[in-house]
């Protein structure tokens, strides 16, 4: 095993521990080939991890998503899987660590924040933190993809609506200091409508851009990737190698000597470089995230186009699936995840998945971040449920937008107990997509909503209840989003999803998720549009213990998907759907 070379590294260095973070240096939700180093090491292909090599004992943090699949992937013998819900990586760092200890660490793979924390904990304990200039990984990994060098293209269509010069005369208005270093990925191709395809399923490019007051930025790629149709549309804007970057980071800030970064998403090996230069640094939230997550109108309008292109391809989706298992055909995870992506491929505009689809059937769909492969691939039949998770990047004519959309199908005859629990998460999902709620309330506030009724059965779900998404661009984006750690005030025109779910393990799993618009409801109130547009499966839902309001609720949605794709279905597919009508 290639950990085992790991604690051979620490031994003939005289360090204790080795922290690998499941990360590339900006942070990236997916990751690229040459950064996956966590699955070299372990076989783990979830996106959440945490390990810590010890020359002893080894730890392996996930969050709760993932912790059956770690339990299923990694070697048990080498590694303890903890749940990150049950104790943070510091607190268990100040657990297992002793005086005189040494613990190393990748400063391009954590925050200029985490470092600190860690720093204030190795001084506490008397512990000495060593940050390595390179990654022992790397040096083990003899056949490490190089990085990427997709195509960078500019978007310049009738759904930007704002050009880059523009966005960031609105930006510089927010910065502190003579220029602000921005060091996400998604940040800066949202600023200078750009995108590229660095990393799977999001459309962005890995480099970096420094933002002066006068608007003019910097960024770091080879320009040999941007063609020359595009290099006219970026006015004032300097394009430099990325080695400018990487080995001699003092060309970044030649006549700066006051730089805004975000402590919280900056990687420390830059951050280091930054105060060799005797560089003044200012801690400040890059104001981006919050600009980019509300989206302007042209933008709502590509994002609701995305959603009725990725409907249509839904909905005929779950028609053939509901008709290919009445006709007792056979049907698997993988033939069903193929069947999903061919329908979205019918349509100009899409791109590919906005994430890896979940097509899990009975038992693995307890498993939240499952993805089917030849040893787990289940045959879709008998009586349990299948829970597909997907989504869809979009771009072009008639769309420009990113969906995420969940729905669980019944598979042969059901049973109480999935017909109460799927209606408790119905019930939840309704009560979140009709909340009508004062301005200034955050996600943290409406979580409630979601799990009210499972809670009073005494069932909860381990994620949370929606994340923020982007416009052509991640589908899990900040900094909105629903839950009990979003604080940040909701405000019209934010994406969230809306997922509440249960999960029996080691027999189904349920979950429902459609995509919401924030919106003004009235002077001092805000609520939500749904987006998407997707049959929820009546077969498990026990009327008798909806409202009326809910009943309403779930008629108009689908008398509404009839109307929008009533044209475009053939006549099997219209008799179906309009059975959903009058439950």
């Amino acid at each position: 095993m290639s950990y085992t070379k790991i604690k051979e590294f620490l031994r003939a260095n005289e360090l204790d521990y080795f922290i690998q973070p499941n990360c590339d240096e900006f942070f990236s939700e997916y990751l690229p080939n040459y950064a996956k180093r966590i699955e070299f090491l372990t076989n783990f292909t979830g996106s959440n991890a945490i390990i810590i090599i010890g020359q002893k004992k080894s730890y392996f943090f996930t969050d709760g998503r993932y912790i059956i699949q770690a339990s299923n992937q990694i070697d048990l013998d080498e590694f303890e899987v903890i749940n990150l819900a049950q104790i943070s990586i510091g607190n268990f760092i100040e657990q297992i660590t002793s005086e005189d200890n040494k613990i190393a660490i990748d400063g391009k793979l954590f925050t200029i924040d985490f470092v600190n924390k860690l720093q204030k904990l190795c001084n506490q304990k008397s512990v000495e933190l060593v940050i390595l200039e390179n990654n022992p990984i790397d040096n083990i990994w003899t056949n490490q993809p190089k990085k990427p060098d997709s195509a960078v293209y500019f978007c310049d269509n009738k759904f930007i609506g704002k050009n880059s010069s523009k966005k960031r005369q609105e930006i510089v208005k927010q910065v502190k200091g003579e220029a602000i270093l921005i060091t996400d990925p998604q940040n800066l191709c949202w600023l200078l409508n750009i995108r590229a395809s660095d990393v799977d399923y999001t459309p962005i490019l890995l480099s970096y851009g420094l933002l002066h007051k006068n608007g003019k930025i910097d960024i770091f790629f080879d320009e040999e990737r941007l063609s020359d149709e595009y290099s006219n549309n970026l006015q004032d804007v300097n394009i430099y190698s990325e080695n400018l970057m990487i080995n001699k980071v003092k060309n970044l800030v030649d006549n700066v000597k006051t730089i805004q970064v975000d402590f919280s998403t900056t990687n420390y090996w830059l951050f280091n470089n930054l105060k060799k230069l005797k560089i003044n640094i200012i801690n400040e939230r890059d104001p981006i995230f919050l600009a980019k997550s509300i989206k302007n109108d042209h933008e709502v309008l590509g994002i609701k186009k995305a959603h009725e292109i990725d409907g249509l391809a839904l909905t005929k989706f779950l028609f053939w699936l509901e008709k290919t298992i009445k006709d007792d055909l056979e049907v698997d995870e993988i033939t069903a995840s193929k069947k999903i992506l061919e329908f979205r491929q019918q349509h100009q505009d899409f791109i590919y998945p906005s994430f890896a689809t979940i097509s899990s059937f009975a038992s693995n769909g307890a498993i939240i971040h499952y993805q089917p492969n030849q040893n787990t691939n289940k045959e879709i039949k008998g009586n349990s449920l299948y829970l597909i998770d997907s989504g869809g990047q979009y771009c072009g004519d008639h769309a420009f937008g990113t969906t995420d959309v969940t729905r669980t199908i019944l598979v042969g005859q059901e049973n109480d107990e999935m017909i109460e629990n799927f209606t408790r998460v119905l019930k939840g999902h309704i009560a979140l997509a009709r909340a009508k709620f004062p301005k200034g309330t955050n996600g943290a506030q409406l979580d409630v909503l979601a799990r009210f009724h499972l809670w009073q059965a005494g069932l909860n779900y381990d994620h949370g209840t929606g994340h923020g998404v982007g416009c052509f661009l991640s589908v899990h984006e900040g900094p909105c989003g629903i839950g009990k750690n979003y604080n940040q005030e909701l405000l019209p025109n934010m994406i969230i999803s809306n997922e509440p779910g249960y999960y029996k393990s080691g027999e189904y799993g349920i979950r429902i998720e459609s995509l919401l618009l924030v919106k003004e409801f009235d002077d001092n109130f805000l609520g939500f549009e749904t987006l998407t547009l997707a049959p929820i499966d009546l077969n498990l839902v026990d009327f008798t213990m909806l409202t009326y309001p809910e009943k309403k609720w779930l008629k108009e949605y689908h008398q509404r998907i009839y109307k929008v794709f009533e044209d475009n279905l053939d006549n099997q597919q219209k008799v179906w759907l309009k059975g959903l009508l009058n439950p």
